[in-house]
């Protein structure tokens, strides 16, 4: 992935990454049908107090336009956050995953969501530090097709921070719900949702955020997940 390339994209609630440099045409269905599932779950459901039903919803529309659902279930398994952030937990996440990039995709984009304090703010503010936010790797598999993975986290503390992906939490002090399902796009359904999905686009205020793998690493080094400090 160059510097020229988006590392991902940062809306409402939902970090996204790129495994593979996306195309912009791919970068904006990624992007167009994580708002519009947002916004669709969000006017049937309240994110924070009914999340499995919230999630259908998001991952119901996201069926609407286009996507199948691998295995037709979501996975659920509580974590405990132990002297390490959230942004750590993510990077270890992403290393258990069969696609290797995974972690590395990951490290670029939170790298740039840390140099970001407008996206970082907003993070914040749409998940109320962290009690409802997603985190969505997009890769394309051999044949071109794409694909995409939503991870639904529930953080569960005592007290909020602010930053609170790249706060180090203390032994026992975090746990996070995880909820996680598979999806890989038909464009050809997709083409034919294009209509209502500007539509319902239009009437979406929330700000998207294009990040952008830092320019203070060379091309092709990746900081240790060990250099995600809180932010000052």
């Amino acid at each position: 992935m160059n510097n020229d390339s988006p590392s991902g994209a940062l809306t409402q609630h939902n970090l996204i990454s790129y495994i593979d440099n996306l195309s912009l045409h791919d970068h904006d269905n990624v992007t167009d049908c994580t708002r519009v599932a947002t916004r669709s779950a969000d006017m049937g459901h309240d994110r924070y107090s009914d999340p499995e039903v919230w999630l259908h919803e998001y991952l119901r529309t996201f069926i609407f336009l286009g996507w199948k659902l691998h295995q037709e279930k979501l996975i659920i398994k509580t974590t405990s956050i132990r002297n390490e952030s959230i942004a750590e937990f993510l990077v270890k996440n992403g290393e258990k995953m069969n696609d290797s990039r995974q972690a590395n995709a990951m490290i670029d984009t939170l790298d740039a969501l840390k140099f970001n304090k407008p996206a970082i703010l907003s993070l914040d503010n749409e998940s109320h530090s962290g009690r409802r936010f997603q985190v969505a790797p997009s890769r394309y598999d051999s044949e071109g097709n794409l694909h995409l993975a939503i991870f639904n986290y529930e953080l569960i503390t005592s007290f909020e921070r602010d930053s609170f992906l790249f706060w180090s939490w203390e032994e026992s002090s975090a746990k996070l719900i995880q909820r996680s399902a598979y999806l890989k796009l038909d464009r050809s359904v997709l083409d034919t949702k294009r209509q209502p999905m500007e539509k319902a686009l239009s009437k979406i205020t929330s700000d998207r955020f294009i990040l952008r793998k830092n320019r203070l690493h060379p091309p092709g080094s990746h900081p240790e997940p060990s250099m995600f400090p809180a932010p000052l």
